[in-house]
């Protein structure tokens, strides 16, 4: 499974991104700035370096239930919209010696890079942030689960740092992402 290899944490400053090569994949990832350690992951495979998925992560220190969660699918809001999406929980971990658990989420699908890259940056420059709320729904209560419900990333330099990734996915130069 692929989401094993983004269990580390990394303590950056405020908005220092991180590139990095993992073989088939390339991630270009973010810090949180309500909690540091939960990470905004931006995916390129390379065997299709023109699409991209994405992964967050929240920690909890909330349940002991938390577990339970991995394979589900639950409701998330972007950016305070109305409009419920969804997220997949692809894995649950313990840290910090059981006392919390790391939660890892992605999108359903990859999108195309240069559509995907310009409807981030302008939702971004329009609602001057990047946030993700756990939203509640009839079957799912993320206050059950979850300490903190949202957190919010710097995507400034997402345009840059995608198209870094995206060098290191291709191996070649190629055009800027603007976004």
């Amino acid at each position: 499974m692929v989401s094993v290899i983004f269990t580390t944490f990394s303590y950056a400053s405020d908005d220092e991104w991180n590139i990095h090569d993992f073989g088939s994949y390339v991630v270009a990832s973010v810090p949180g700035e309500v909690v540091h350690g939960d990470k905004m992951r931006f995916v390129l495979e390379k065997r299709n370096c023109n699409k991209i998925g994405i992964m967050f992560s929240f920690l909890t220190y909330k349940s002991s239930e938390t577990p339970e969660l991995q394979g589900r699918k639950v409701p998330i809001r972007i950016n305070g919209s109305d409009t419920l999406n969804i997220a997949d929980v692809v894995l649950v971990r313990p840290a910090f010696s059981n006392m919390a658990f790391f939660v890892m989420f992605t999108a359903p699908q990859y999108y195309p890079l240069d559509e995907f890259t310009d409807g981030i940056m302008n939702d971004y420059r329009k609602d001057k942030q990047f946030s993700i709320t756990l939203a509640k729904s009839d079957d799912f209560d993320p206050e059950k689960y979850f300490d903190i419900l949202d957190n919010n990333w710097k995507l400034d330099k997402f345009p840059e740092k995608i198209t870094e990734a995206h060098l290191m996915c291709t191996g070649k130069p190629n055009k800027i992402f603007k976004g």
